[in-house]
C-alpha cells in the first residue's frame, strides 16, 4: 500500500525493485484523489465515488466523532480503502505490506486470516497532528482533544493489528513503544536504503542548469509543508542574507505552503537568491551541482533526502528532529541544530560558507558513511527475512 508522495514513494519503488530482482511478484496499490489504483496497471482501479455517497450517509455529521473535518475525512478514506480492497480481492497475496497505520487498520479487517500483515510506520500520524495543533495549523482548538485521541487510537489499532511492524529509526521505535504502547517484540528496525549505483549514474548526467559564478549553492529537497520546517529555513536565510551574499538557495519540491513561502521570500527581498524549483525528477543532478544541503524538518523519521545528499558528498546542516540525528553526526558528517532554531542553523551555514576545507571534509565523511550504511541489498534482505519469518509462523 502506498501514498504516492516523496520519500515514501522512493522507498516503496526501491523495495519493489529489490524484491522483483530476487524473483518475487509485487503489486502496489496507490491512493489517488478520486480512486485507488494498481500501480502500472491502468485497468485495475476503483473509483471512490462508488462508495463515498454511502459512507457520507453512514457517517452523520451530527455524530460527535465526525464533527471534526480531519477525523471525518480520515475515517471516510479509511473505510473507502477497506471497501475498495475488498472489491479488488486480497486472496492471491502471500504477504500484505501496509505503509501507514490507517491502511493497516483497514486491511486487517478484510484480509484473509492466514495472510500476514506487515506494516511500515514511516512517521507518527498522531505526533504530526499534535505538532499542527500546537502551531494552530487548521484544526479548531475545541476539536483538539477529539482529533488527538482519534489519531492516537488509530496509531495503536494499526500497529497492534499488524503481525510485524517495520521502523526505520531507533527514535521512532522508542516513540511507538512509550507513547502508543506497541509491543516491542513485534517491531523490526530496518533503516532506509537506496540503489546507490542508479543514483550515482543519474547524478553524473549532464544538466542545462549552471550554478551562479562565485556563489555557493545551498540546496533543500523537501515538500513545502509546515512539518518540513521550510519557514525556519527561510527566516534563517533572511538573516544570512544580511551578513553575506555569496550564496543562493535552491528549494526543490512543492507543497501546500508554497505560496506562503514565496510571499515571505518576497517580503525579505530574496527573490533573486532563493529559487523555487518545484517538484522535479532531476534531483540527483541538482545535488551534484550544489555545495551544502540543509534539512530544517520539525519532525522526521529518517530522511531519503538526507541520504541522497550524503551520497552526493554534501555536508548536511540538519535539525535534530526525530531520527535525523541517527544519520547526521554533528561535526563528523554534518552539523545539527535544535529544531526551529534558525539562529543556530544560520551559524552552521555561515561556517560552511566561510571554511572550504571543513565543508569538503564533512561532505567526504557524509559520502563514506552513506556508502557503508545505505546499500539497497541489505535492506531488501532484511525485509525478505521478515516476510519469511511471518510466513513460517
Amino acid at each position: 500500500m502506498i501514498p504516492h508522495v516523496g520519500g515514501l514513494w522512493k522507498y516503496m519503488l526501491q523495495v519493489k525493485q529489490g524484491l522483483e530482482a530476487h524473483g518475487h511478484q509485487v503489486d502496489m496499490i496507490g491512493d489517488g484523489l478520486d480512486r485507488f489504483y494498481m500501480y502500472g496497471e491502468p485497468n485495475r482501479e476503483v473509483h471512490k465515488h462508488h462508495f463515498k455517497p454511502m459512507l457520507e450517509h453512514k457517517l452523520p455529521a451530527s455524530s460527535v466523532i465526525f464533527t471534526d473535518q480531519w477525523v471525518r475525512y480520515a475515517e471516510s478514506e479509511r473505510l473507502c480503502l477497506e471497501l475498495s480492497l475488498a472489491s479488488m480481492g486480497l486472496e492471491q497475496y502471500d504477504i500484505i505490506h501496509a505503509q501507514d497505520v490507517l491502511a493497516a487498520s483497514a486491511v486487517s479487517r478484510i484480509k484473509p486470516q492466514r495472510t500476514p500483515l506487515i506494516t511500515s510506520i514511516h512517521a507518527s500520524l498522531a505526533l504530526t497532528i499534535l505538532d499542527m495543533l500546537h502551531a494552530g495549523q487548521g484544526i479548531q482548538p475545541s476539536h483538539a482533544p477529539l482529533v488527538w485521541n482519534y489519531y492516537k487510537t488509530i496509531e495503536y489499532v494499526g500497529g497492534t493489528s499488524s503481525d510485524r511492524i517495520l521502523l526505520a529509526s531507533q527514535w521512532l521505535k522508542e516513540v511507538m513503544i512509550s507513547q502508543f504502547t506497541l509491543p516491542e517484540s513485534n517491531i523490526s528496525l530496518i533503516p532506509y536504503a537506496m540503489d546507490i549505483a542508479a543514483f550515482e549514474y543519474r547524478m553524473q548526467l549532464g544538466h542545462s542548469i549552471t550554478p551562479p559564478s562565485g556563489k555557493k549553492v545551498i540546496i533543500c529537497t523537501s515538500r513545502l509543508s509546515y512539518e518540513k520546517g521550510i519557514h525556519v529555513l527561510i527566516e534563517g536565510l533572511g538573516k544570512l542574507h544580511r551578513i553575506r551574499q555569496d550564496w543562493v538557495c535552491w528549494l526543490v519540491g512543492d507543497g501546500d505552503q508554497r505560496s506562503l513561502y514565496e510571499q515571505r521570500v518576497h517580503e525579505l527581498g530574496m527573490e533573486e537568491v532563493v529559487l523555487f524549483w518545484g517538484a522535479r525528477d532531476d534531483v540527483p543532478q541538482l545535488l551534484g551541482l550544489a555545495d551544502i544541503f540543509v534539512m530544517p524538518s520539525l519532525m522526521e523519521t529518517l530522511s531519503y533526502s538526507v541520504m541522497e545528499a550524503q551520497l552526493a558528498a554534501l555536508p548536511v546542516v540538519s535539525s535534530d528532529a526525530g531520527g535525523l540525528k541517527e544519520a547526521v553526526q554533528h561535526g563528523v558528517n554534518g552539523l545539527l541544530f535544535t529544531v526551529g532554531n534558525d539562529d543556530m542553523m544560520l551559524s552552521h551555514l555561515n561556517i560552511l560558507l566561510e571554511d572550504e576545507r571543513y565543508r569538503q571534509e564533512l561532505g567526504g565523511h557524509a559520502r563514506t558513511w552513506a556508502l557503508e550504511h545505505r546499500g539497497l541489498d541489505n535492506m531488501v534482505q532484511q525485509v525478505t527475512s521478515v516476510y519469511h519469518d511471518e510466513l513460517t509462523k
